[in-house]
């Protein structure tokens, strides 16, 4: 079973959880050797399952609008846990009103975002920029 721990963006649990990650080289070529941020600003959703980390997505706050940009999930169970993640996301924003929730999304990943409702607003080469009404 999946489960989903959200962290501030310098939360000193989050370091020790996602650091052998985001310094891994394969997680890195999964997000195509871009680097992951954090900060202030961030909250990050991880997927734990056995005190084993399956993945995350840090979710930014910029320019009155949450990005999600750059995510992991563990390749043989990619699509679930990416699944799990963004409909987490989604949940803790239903809530508020009128909150515009943006993803930079692979293009490998477009089913996962649209079964969630998020729309196609760019194309890039391997890119979607996609963005979703709360």
């Amino acid at each position: 079973m999946i489960q989903i721990i959200r962290l501030d963006g310098i939360d000193k649990k989050l370091y020790p959880l996602i650091g052998p990650l985001v310094m891994n080289p394969e997680v890195l070529r999964f997000n195509n050797n871009y680097p992951f941020k954090t900060g202030e600003q961030y909250k990050w959703y991880i997927a734990v399952s056995q005190k084993e980390i399956l993945g995350f997505i840090p979710v930014e706050y910029r320019k009155q609008e949450w990005i999600i940009n750059n995510y992991y999930a563990c390749p043989d169970k990619e699509n679930e846990i990416l699944s799990t993640l963004v409909k987490a996301v989604i949940k803790e924003w239903e809530q508020e009103s009128s909150i515009s929730l943006s993803a930079v999304v692979q293009t490998r990943h477009l089913t996962i975002f649209t079964e969630e409702d998020f729309e196609i607003t760019k194309n890039w080469k391997i890119y979607c920029k996609m963005k979703k009404q709360i």
